[in-house]
């Protein structure tokens, strides 16, 4: 089953060895993953990943931004009304959260 309904994506490279993919995906239900990865040759300094409800309010979202302190900083997972740590997270490993989410599985 095809759970993505629309895809925006983009992709901006700085360099041979850096770059910069971002975009939006809407699946069913009306939910919603905004994501950014900055990547170079010595990993991903910057990830982002923001899902939210067809309401537009946050279910959760991954991000490495340095502003909470948790045992895994700068890795931490926002939930509403909270922020708790969490390891590193890649495109692949928020799809398939998403996917749960949205089949309910």
């Amino acid at each position: 089953m095809e759970i993505i309904a629309e895809r925006d994506i983009d992709y901006k490279e700085f360099g041979c060895d850096e770059g910069m993919i971002r975009g939006k995906l809407l699946f069913i239900k009306g939910y919603v993953l905004e994501f950014m990865e900055y990547v170079c040759k010595e990993g991903r300094p910057k990830y982002r990943f923001h899902v939210m409800d067809k309401d537009g309010k946050m279910i959760f979202r991954y991000d490495n931004a340095p502003h909470h302190e948790v045992s895994t900083f700068p890795h931490h997972k926002h939930l509403p009304g909270s922020v708790k740590g969490s390891k590193e997270k890649g495109i692949i490993e928020v799809l398939k959260e998403v996917e749960m989410l949205v089949l309910k599985i």
